[in-house]
Formats: C-alpha cells, sequence, structure tokens
C-alpha cells in the first residue's frame, strides 16, 4: 500500500520559491518539497481543520516526514516581471523596483503526485483526507490548488515523470534529469521546528531552519521553447550556446561559468565510454593537458546587446570538434548548469545549442580583419613581472610571447595599456582547478599591429575560460 497525495492546479501554474533563494532569482521549486508539504499540512490544521484531534495530526506528520518520491507532468520554467515605484517616487522622480514572478506551467493534467511507501491508520487516513479537501493552494497563494488522497496512481499519471531521492552527486543522473536539493525534515520530526517562522531562522543568523536537511532529488528536466538551430556545413570549429534565463550572468562571472560548463563537458564525455583525446575538454585519454598549440576549446562569453551580461557562451576550437564532441555540449545543455553553493558565481542557468559550424559563426567583431584590438575582458599575464622590467615592456612581452604560441608569425605590435573600471570585479581564478596562491592582475589593454590581423585573439592566463579576449576596433 501507499499514500498518495494528488495536487491539482487548476490554472496550471505552480508558484513556489524553493528556501534560501531570492525571489528575483527566478528559481522554482518543482516539485514542492516534503517541507514544504508538512508545513502547509499543519498550516490547515491550525487555520480550517481545528476540531482534528492533535495526537492523530502529531502522528500523521510524523509519518510523512520520510522523504517521499513524486510523479510530476511535462512541464516549463516561465515568469512574468512587475514593476513597482519604490520611495524615491514620493519625490517626483521616476524610480521602480524590479520583481519577477517565477512559476512552472504544467501541461497534462497538471497534477503532480507525491507518494510515500507507508500505511496509515483510519484515524490517520481520515485526518490526511480532511487536511487535504481543505488546501486552497501549494506553494504561494497564486498556486490555486485542488488536493486530495489516493491509495494508487490513476491511469492519468502513465505520462508522468518520476522524481526521488539519489542520495549521490550528478553522476547518477540521466540526461532527462537534474539535481534539485530539496528542505526536508530531520527524524524524527521536530515540531517546534517545523513551525517556526522564517524570520525567527533569521533572526539566529541560520540559513535554513533547524531540525531540516538538504535532500538531493533527480527530477526531470523541464521542456524548453525550441529555438531554430543553424549548423553549418564543415568543421565543427564554434558552437553557439544561447543563456536562456531570467537573469543571466555578469561579464565578470564568466570564468567560474566556464569553468562549470566545460566540468559538465567532462562529466559526459567521461559518461559515454571513458575519456578519450578530447579538444572539447583538453585532455588526451589519460587525463593529461594537450599540448596542442591551444587548439582546444575556448569557453568565451558574448555580450550582444552591451549590457554586462553574458547573453551567449561561444565555444570557439581551432582544432575542430567532432560530431561526438557538439553531441555532448548538446547534452549539456539539457541540465543547469552552474557553480555549487559556496562558489561566487552563476548556478541554475538553462543554456540552449543555437548554432554550430565554422568561424563565420562568430561575432564579427570577434573574427574581422583589423589593425587595432581592444580588451573585452582583462588580460591577464602568465608570468610575473621581472624586477627591473617597466610595466609597459613586461606587457609588450607577455603579448608577443602568448601571440607567439598561437600564431606561425608574429607581426609587429604596439601594446597599449588602457584601465577599464568594469574589469575591476572580474573573477580572475578558477574554481574547479588548482588555485593558485594569489589573484594575478588584470589589464585592460589596445594592441596596434603593423598589418590587419584576423581574430579571434584571446591570450593570457585563462584565456580558455574567457578572459584576455579582444575586440576589432574599426
Amino acid at each position: 500500500m501507499a499514500v498518495v497525495l494528488a495536487m491539482h492546479f487548476p490554472w496550471g501554474r505552480y508558484h513556489a520559491t524553493p528556501w534560501g533563494r531570492y525571489v528575483n532569482e527566478g528559481a522554482v521549486e518543482v516539485p514542492p518539497s516534503p517541507w514544504r508539504l508538512l508545513r502547509g499540512l499543519y498550516s490547515v490544521w491550525q487555520l480550517r481543520a481545528p476540531e482534528l484531534d492533535a495526537r492523530v495530526v502529531h502522528g500523521l506528520l510524523g509519518r510523512l516526514a520520510i522523504p517521499p518520491s513524486y510523479m510530476i507532468p511535462p512541464y516549463r520554467i516561465a515568469h512574468s516581471r512587475h514593476y513597482y515605484p519604490d520611495s524615491k517616487h514620493r519625490s517626483g522622480s521616476v524610480s521602480v523596483d524590479k520583481a519577477v514572478d517565477a512559476f512552472a506551467v504544467l501541461d497534462g493534467n497538471q497534477t503532480i503526485y507525491a507518494i510515500w511507501p507507508i500505511d496509515l491508520d483510519p484515524e490517520q487516513s481520515d485526518a490526511l483526507a480532511r487536511l487535504a479537501k481543505s488546501m486552497p493552494y501549494i506553494g504561494r497563494a497564486d498556486s490555486t490548488c485542488d488536493v486530495e488522497v489516493l491509495d494508487r496512481l490513476p491511469k492519468e499519471a502513465t505520462g508522468h515523470r518520476q522524481a526521488e531521492p539519489i542520495g549521490m552527486d550528478d553522476e547518477a543522473l540521466s540526461s532527462n534529469h537534474e539535481l534539485a536539493d530539496l528542505l526536508s525534515p530531520d527524524l524524527p520530526l521536530d515540531l517546534d521546528a517545523l513551525i517556526a517562522r522564517p524570520v525567527d531562522v533569521r533572526a539566529n543568523k541560520l540559513l535554513f531552519p533547524p531540525g531540516s536537511r538538504k535532500i538531493s532529488y533527480a527530477v526531470p528536466t523541464p521542456s524548453r521553447a525550441s529555438r531554430p538551430v543553424r549548423h553549418v556545413q564543415g568543421k565543427f570549429t564554434v558552437v553557439r550556446l544561447a543563456v536562456s534565463g531570467i537573469v543571466q550572468p555578469p561579464m565578470g562571472h564568466a570564468v567560474p561559468l566556464m569553468d562549470a560548463l566545460r566540468g559538465a563537458c567532462i562529466k559526459v564525455l567521461t559518461r559515454r565510454g571513458g575519456m578519450s583525446d578530447s579538444l572539447l575538454a583538453g585532455k588526451s585519454a589519460d587525463g593529461t593537458p594537450m599540448g596542442d598549440a591551444h587548439r582546444h576549446a575556448h569557453f568565451l562569453p558574448f555580450d550582444s546587446n552591451g549590457d554586462g551580461c553574458i547573453d551567449e557562451v561561444i565555444v570557439w576550437t581551432p582544432g575542430g570538434l567532432s560530431a561526438h564532441e557538439v553531441h555532448a555540449l548538446d547534452t549539456v545543455t539539457r541540465r543547469s548548469v552552474g557553480v555549487p553553493e559556496g562558489v561566487t558565481g552563476p548556478r541554475d542557468l538553462q543554456m540552449l545549442l543555437t548554432a554550430s559550424g565554422d568561424e563565420s559563426l562568430l561575432p564579427t567583431e570577434w573574427n574581422h580583419r583589423s589593425r587595432r584590438w581592444k580588451s573585452i575582458t582583462p588580460f591577464v599575464p602568465s608570468r610575473h613581472r621581472k624586477p627591473r622590467q617597466t610595466p609597459a615592456t613586461y606587457l609588450h612581452d607577455e603579448v608577443v610571447r602568448e601571440l607567439a604560441y598561437r600564431r606561425q608569425a608574429v607581426p609587429d605590435v604596439v601594446v597599449k595599456e588602457k584601465p577599464d573600471s568594469s574589469f575591476v570585479g572580474f573573477t580572475r581564478q578558477r574554481w574547479r582547478g588548482k588555485r593558485s596562491a594569489e589573484t594575478r592582475p588584470g589589464y585592460g589593454l589596445e594592441l596596434e599591429f603593423a598589418e590587419p590581423v584576423e581574430g579571434p585573439i584571446s591570450l593570457g592566463h585563462l584565456s580558455h575560460f574567457g578572459l584576455g579576449l579582444f575586440k576589432a576596433v574599426y
């Protein structure tokens, strides 16, 4: 036997922000966490069914404290944006704050099922049926919901996919699932901790309520609006990935994002029969870095509209990618990409593969022939300045040395330092790889060659992770 809680959303929308996430991040808690369900049942008991015996309800909540599995219909993540006048509006100036309302759009029969492999006694079963019938919504009040208790899954759930605790990292995930950490109660259930107010939890300087824990679930990935993919015949030297999210990461977080994307690609390649020589990973079959004169993949950020945010990730591989490696990139885009908790950088981003082919897919400002080139991201030298070197000589010698690694002939070049205040906040260390004891300085540069040269130009430390990128100056 089992206890099945059927949560039907007649409007087809489910609104819920995960605990510990800011509403404007646009994150949606799919499925509803065990902690949310238990707090909802307790609240309904207090407000709508106070006649139920406390002993029965306490026993019921204790039985339901074990993590359930879920059956989830096909769903998509969407949002609306709202702009409210802030306090400055009173002074006559036009000033507003933006609020993001993110939600899951449920398809199919618009019902989420929570399943506990337990038996309840008759009193507890009756109490759960009474509480379920009285629940007006799940999550935020926008999520109008009809809840009922079943003893088995109905036939209407055949098109649903399962979400269940896995207790492992994302190596256990299939390509159709992603990792989600859901807040759950410790066992045995601490009722006082369950009903603690969020404001009191914050007042005690706690990130999560006492008596709770995060449990990793394998959750079906959401459906996404399809975008036409442009394929160019020939070598796969360029793959473009659109960053599909409510909040796009700043350019300053390029390195941690590119590091996370490359790490996700390596996991996919390793899972498919073990690692072989791969220009996408930049590693040989034995795991050593490839000495290929920078012919392996560069993960580069692209800000298409000049707002300082990463709109696309462009994977440029001078040596060319195989169809197998392009497919690995496509697989990675079916799940969220980002850095883990505790690491500064973007998390829970979705991407879409929009184009693959040759250098004609590169942004014009990267691939244009020009004599003058200007920094898009800070240039970080790979070596330290010698005591007798002037700063100008040091930067010139580093640029020439980097160009020599990448080109058969090194053109004459004049290097001018052009400080850029937007480069101050750039992360200049990887979080996945070996971290240096100090952060190297970054420079804004302008390069002037004796003759026009063709891009892309990406030089210096972490140039394969988005730093040292230049654009042509027309």
